[in-house]
């Protein structure tokens, strides 16, 4: 008589439990009674199951996306999206339904596109979760953001910047006069480079000022006082800023520039006044974000290209798995290629890669299992670090810039020939030290 096979495990009874907590309502009360309404799906424990599995995964973004049969799921882990088990429709459009309940979004609209949030208590962590909900052809298509209340982070160091890039930065935020802009594409930490960088400059001897929009307050900075406009109103920064000028500030914290007029009053506040500006700006390196600023704003070229003193614009990229990451030796070629100096660097290193299956066996011929590695799950990468690019903006660029045609393309040549290190430089320092990859290195770089 055939042995019972023992029916598989579901999943969130095999990853440790998360807590739930319903958000979007205006009281608790109400949070609870959404709460209490998504406990009595039975799709409740598979939705704090795949939570789970993603966190545990380091995932920090999770996709579920409907097809025909099925419910796809997919984890964002450092940067790159991996493909998990995916769920049955009713499992899944069951899952759907718990998310949109504990965000007090509309369970029944699958067609709209819709956006709450909720919270997830995790191994002693606590995270604010984001949900995007929006129709498809074959149902829906969820993008949940899970981000840690309590950053990992604490000052700009951990981000990855070398230490003569961090002196170089605060040299330019600890300065009377200037403009300070920070820049990152979608998705590369600028709210955490923005918030350490600024963290980075002296403000106990200087007073700081925050221009932040009242629908979109900012995270609180020790010793930058945050003054508010009302878009809505018909303010802007530049509306505010005469009163704010009574009090004498040294230093315009603007996370949003807003607008043409804001930006000119701000950058004739460096040009003839001699205070300091700090703003920020989203573009994919420090002459993509100068290019970005001209062209949305245009009126304000001249006094902006005046004003700027110094970009920063950071990259994050993953790290290889110290525990599984295997060592070679490059050919001089490719070293030359990279402008490595010969005899400096002695190997590279590179992702695990498993022997051929002809090596996989022992001197018998029994085949041999490689042992999957445990810190980074096979992946070959774990964790992401910062590439950092610092450009100096001095005549040749300012000249590029205050010409009105200005292109990334024109002001990175004019970056060069000041002796600028580009993006591409810092990366390969990173590859020389072990620290990634080069297929990281040219994934990252080919990013959009």
């Amino acid at each position: 008589m055939a042995e019972k096979q023992e029916e598989p495990r579901p999943l969130h009874e095999l990853v440790p439990p998360v807590t739930l907590i319903a958000k979007g309502c205006d009281n608790d009360q109400q949070n609870q009674g959404n709460l209490l309404a998504a406990k009595q799906s039975p799709a409740f424990l598979p939705t704090g199951g795949v939570l789970s599995h993603c966190l545990t995964k380091r995932g920090w973004r999770l996709m579920l996306d409907c097809t025909q049969h099925a419910v796809g799921v997919k984890f964002d882990v450092d940067g790159v999206w991996m493909d998990v088990d995916p769920y049955d429709r009713q499992t899944g459009d069951g899952i759907f339904a718990v998310l949109k309940k504990i965000a007090n979004l509309n369970v029944q609209d699958r067609k709209s596109r819709q956006e709450g949030s909720f919270g997830v208590n995790f191994k002693d962590r606590k995270f604010n979760c984001t949900l995007t909900t929006q129709g498809v052809p074959t149902g829906e298509r969820a993008m949940i953001t899970l981000v840690p209340k309590k950053s990992r982070f604490e000052k700009i160091l951990d981000l990855g910047i070398r230490e003569k890039a961090r002196q170089q930065l605060k040299s330019f935020l600890d300065q009377d006069q200037g403009f300070v802009l920070f820049s990152a594409a979608p998705g590369n930490g600028l709210s955490t480079l923005w918030s350490l960088g600024i963290d980075t400059s002296d403000r106990f001897v200087r007073d700081f000022v925050s221009l932040e929009e009242k629908s979109a307050p900012e995270d609180e900075i020790i010793n930058v006082g945050p003054v508010f406009f009302d878009a809505s109103a018909g303010e802007s920064p530049a509306t505010i800023l005469p009163q704010i000028l009574l009090k004498e500030p040294d230093a315009f914290v603007v996370p949003n520039l807003f607008d043409a007029e804001s930006v000119n009053s701000l950058c004739r506040q460096v040009n003839s006044e001699g205070k300091l500006v700090i703003s920020q700006i989203q573009a994919r390196d420090a002459a993509e974000a100068l290019v970005r600023v001209v062209q949305q704003y245009p009126e304000a070229a001249q006094e902006f290209a005046k004003a700027i003193t110094v970009v920063v614009n950071s990259r994050l990229i993953r790290k290889l798995c110290v525990k599984c990451k295997q060592a070679y030796q490059p050919a001089p070629q490719l070293l030359q290629k990279l402008g490595i100096p010969p005899g400096r660097v002695q190997k590279l290193y590179k992702e695990f890669t498993p022997p051929p299956p002809e090596e996989l066996v022992d001197e018998k011929g029994n085949p041999i299992e490689i042992e999957t590695c445990r810190a980074c799950s096979g992946i070959g990468y774990r964790g992401r670090t910062g590439i950092f690019e610092i450009l100096t903006v001095g005549d040749e660029v300012r000249n590029v810039l205050a010409g009105g045609q200005a292109s990334a393309d024109a002001i990175r040549k004019a970056a060069r020939a000041a002796g600028h290190r580009s993006m591409q430089e810092e990366g390969i320092l990173l590859v020389a030290q072990g620290i990634t990859s080069l297929p990281e290195l040219q994934r990252v770089l080919k990013q959009a």
